[in-house]
């Protein structure tokens, strides 16, 4: 009731976009949309109220992030419409904000996924259909520095965070250690402007020892490395004399066949 007659308010909340608008009898009498992700965030996780007057009546719409949804209440006048009573203080969310560096980690989490789901495995698949040694370096490049790039783009989020000192070294540091760790794949992609390297073995067999995707040590020889997406089952190749197509500097093996009788 206002002013002695009864009046229609709807309150329409968008959860995902945070679009807030009110009705009055069917009339718009308040309406905010977020101008940017980043506000968009905030509205979404943060309790927040919205003064605006009506009729010479003071509102309050209060979005309270609740733990499914969000709540919302509608002051008019100091008091709640939802129970008449004397609206309290602005409750807090139900669990805490989280911040923006942290919504930026989640984003770069799903894309890392979708890059791997979306980019590596169709190009792999398709390297390993063409059987070309270039392109199946390129899979292996792509999959190789996927790591590394993700730690790159964590250094420029922390750079970006609020304690960029503390966040920045915490992120070059890790990004140390995953571009060493995963260091084989700057020579990999230094190799796709390289001629490759034919090499002939007088091929035995290989020494027993714990499966390895990739790694495996020849009869007699050295340890060796396959690329990921080769078509070749050489596990399985019986013993002859063969070629080994190998990458110029990193010598990952590329193609592995028969010579020519």
């Amino acid at each position: 009731m206002l002013d002695g007659r009864s009046r229609k308010v709807e309150v329409d909340q968008g959860y995902w976009s945070s679009r807030r608008v009110v009705h009055v009898d069917g009339v718009e009498v308040f309406r905010v949309v977020p101008r940017s992700f980043r506000e968009q965030t905030d509205m979404w996780q943060n309790s927040v109220e919205y003064p605006f007057v009506v009729d010479g009546h003071r509102f309050l719409l209060r979005v309270r992030p609740a733990l499914v949804g969000h709540d919302v209440d509608l002051v008019v006048d100091g008091r709640s419409l939802e129970d008449g009573l004397p609206a309290g203080p602005l409750r807090p969310p139900a669990f805490p904000p989280y911040g923006w560096t942290g919504i930026k980690l989640l984003i770069l989490s799903v894309a890392f996924l979708l890059y791997l789901f979306v980019v590596i495995i169709p190009f792999g698949t398709f390297a390993r259909t063409s059987g070309d040694p270039r392109w199946i370096l390129a899979a292996n490049v792509l999959l190789d520095l996927s790591l590394p790039l993700v730690a790159a783009v964590v250094v420029i989020i922390a750079w970006q965070s609020r304690l960029r000192g503390r966040n920045g070294l915490m992120a070059l540091f890790l990004f140390a250690l995953v571009a060493f760790v995963f260091r084989e794949g700057f020579v990999e992609a230094a190799d796709l402007v390289m001629p490759f390297d034919e090499e002939k073995i007088a091929f035995v067999g290989w020494e027993p020892g714990p499966l390895d995707l990739r790694r495996v040590t020849l009869i007699g020889g050295p340890e060796v490395e396959f690329a990921n997406d080769m078509p070749v089952r050489w596990r399985r190749l019986p013993p002859g004399s063969y070629v080994l197509v190998r990458g110029h500097w990193s010598r990952v093996i590329l193609d592995m066949r028969l010579t020519a009788p």
